[in-house]
């Protein structure tokens, strides 16, 4: 596995993606951040994440690595509530195959492209 972090916690998606970005870091061209922002409800205290869709090792037909863009419960109550939230999420070495970013929501997704 190329970085990413497999977390075995109780997870929701985030509502809706309102954008994603590709970082690229220029003094690193083997580094590179996904920044996801979307809206989240909230009936718990959560924190947003990026996790592997799938198996991260098996490269994609279309070479679309994807993600799930989800909100971490931390069992702590709150009353429902839909805020922005934003993660950063770091790669380094990203597989050859990858083309692209597919960030998913519960109501929508998007991707970006890596040029």
């Amino acid at each position: 596995m190329f970085g990413v972090i497999l977390l075995q916690i109780d997870m929701e998606k985030v509502k809706f993606i309102k954008d994603i970005r590709i970082i690229r870091e220029e003094s690193d061209p083997h580094l590179m951040a996904v920044k996801a922002t979307g809206i989240a409800e909230l009936k718990h205290l959560l924190s947003p994440i990026l996790v592997a869709a799938g198996d991260p090792d098996k490269p994609s037909k279309d070479g679309i690595y994807e993600m799930d863009f989800v909100m971490g419960d931390s069992g702590d109550q709150l009353t429902e509530v839909e805020m922005e939230v934003d993660v950063v999420f770091r790669f380094k070495n990203m597989p050859d195959w990858v083309k692209g970013i597919k960030v998913n929501a519960r109501d929508n997704s998007d991707i970006e492209l890596i040029l």
